[in-house]
């Protein structure tokens, strides 16, 4: 028999799809916030997955990927128990913003990091938001449930879709040998899942830049990092309206995920409907396309194309339309192009191409050397 789960309101039974509440914070004008829970749960025993998305108010595919998944034929045939959460910030959700009102920071930055909490707290430091504390709750529920985790979101203007991969990291001050062991069968563990999913791979930056963005207190990255579960981002292309075929591409991934996991039987799906790209090398994200001057930037690449170090990207142009003479815009190394910036309008230091570029990293390694020690009133890691 499945073991129960309770995600606040939503309790499974086995052979059905049970919807409740979860209460995440109380408002000031005094009404509670509530995240939406579906928890499908098969009449067999099985692993168990999370599947959120909506963290992002604008962005909408990863919603329709689950309530496009979740339905009572893929109770009949589940093992094991599937918990989703389709908006896990309806706060962005109802004013349609990136970042809600009630914080001034990306939440997918505000998951635990695994660090002790400070014993003694700075009285005049404003502790963490609500929102912050609600993530850090609902995160012991993942950990006390969870078998496997992904979290879908929308990437940037024209993107692919796409699955970014984190770094596997691991304490290097003590056990060091034990940890780095662990990690490196975690990393094996998050590969299959990944290469199940079928979508284009990109890892994420590097260690120091990875820590420095607080990639390591996403959804998935706290997932991975802390619960020791294998976790992944799925990025479903360009925000606002969803591209039906990265929905069906995603739907058929996920199948395809909880085949592997061994909670569904049949073969595996193909994933059609969207771009594959693979340069024949692993590589993993960058930002540094970037504009040097005030320009209009006519690109020359779409998402998908694959680039080599040296060649033209984007013509620079003024704005009465007359070639700058940084004109044109090259890239620095081989890859290809998974997104653009968006529109024509650039100030210097804007990204006008987002690139997977040639990762030369390793998938695992250690937490930067005063991560631990990082408390209230130390250094940040990066800073």
């Amino acid at each position: 028999m499945p073991q129960e789960i309770r995600v606040g309101t939503a309790v499974s039974q086995p052979g059905t799809l049970q919807y409740g509440q979860w209460s995440a914070l109380t408002h000031p004008t005094g009404h509670d916030e509530f995240l939406p829970v579906i928890i499908a749960q098969a009449r067999v025993d099985g692993p168990c997955i999370w599947l959120t998305a909506g963290i992002h108010g604008t962005e909408h595919a990863g919603p329709w990927v689950l309530y496009e998944l979740l339905t009572q034929e893929l109770v009949d045939n589940l093992r094991g128990t599937i918990v989703a959460i389709p908006s896990l910030c309806p706060m962005g959700a109802r004013v349609h913003k990136y970042v809600p009102y009630i914080v001034d920071t990306n939440p997918n930055r505000l998951w635990p990091d695994g660090k002790p909490e400070a014993a003694q707290r700075d009285p005049e430091k404003r502790p963490p938001s609500s929102l912050e504390v609600a993530y850090k709750h609902l995160f012991a529920l993942i950990q006390e449930t969870a078998d496997y985790l992904i979290d879908y979101h929308n990437a940037m203007t024209g993107s692919i879709s796409f699955a970014f991969r984190d770094r596997v990291l691991y304490r290097a001050d003590e056990n060091a040998a034990p940890n780095k062991a662990e990690a490196e069968a975690l990393a094996a563990r998050l590969d299959e899942m990944l290469r199940a999913y079928g979508h284009t791979i990109i890892n994420e930056f590097a260690v120091e830049q990875y820590i420095k963005n607080d990639l390591h207190r996403s959804t998935s990255g706290a997932a991975l990092l802390v619960g020791r579960i294998p976790a992944f981002t799925a990025e479903l292309g360009t925000g606002h309206m969803p591209d039906p075929a990265m929905v069906r591409a995603a739907l058929a991934g996920t199948r395809n995920v909880l085949r592997w996991a061994g909670m569904l039987a049949g073969e595996m799906e193909p994933i059609s409907g969207i771009q594959l790209v693979d340069p024949g090398f692993p590589v993993r994200r960058t930002m540094t396309l970037r504009a040097p001057v005030p320009c209009i930037a006519l690109h020359l690449k779409e998402a998908g194309d694959l680039v080599q170090a040296g060649e033209a990207v984007a013509e620079l142009r003024d704005v009465w339309g007359r070639p700058l003479p940084q004109s044109p815009l090259r890239a620095e190394q081989d890859g290809f192009v998974f997104g653009r910036g968006f529109g024509i309008y650039y100030y210097p230091g804007d990204t006008v191409l987002h690139l997977a570029i040639r990762d030369e990293h390793p998938p695992v390694g250690p937490y930067p050397e005063r991560f631990f020690l990082a408390v209230e009133g130390e250094v940040k890691p990066g800073d």
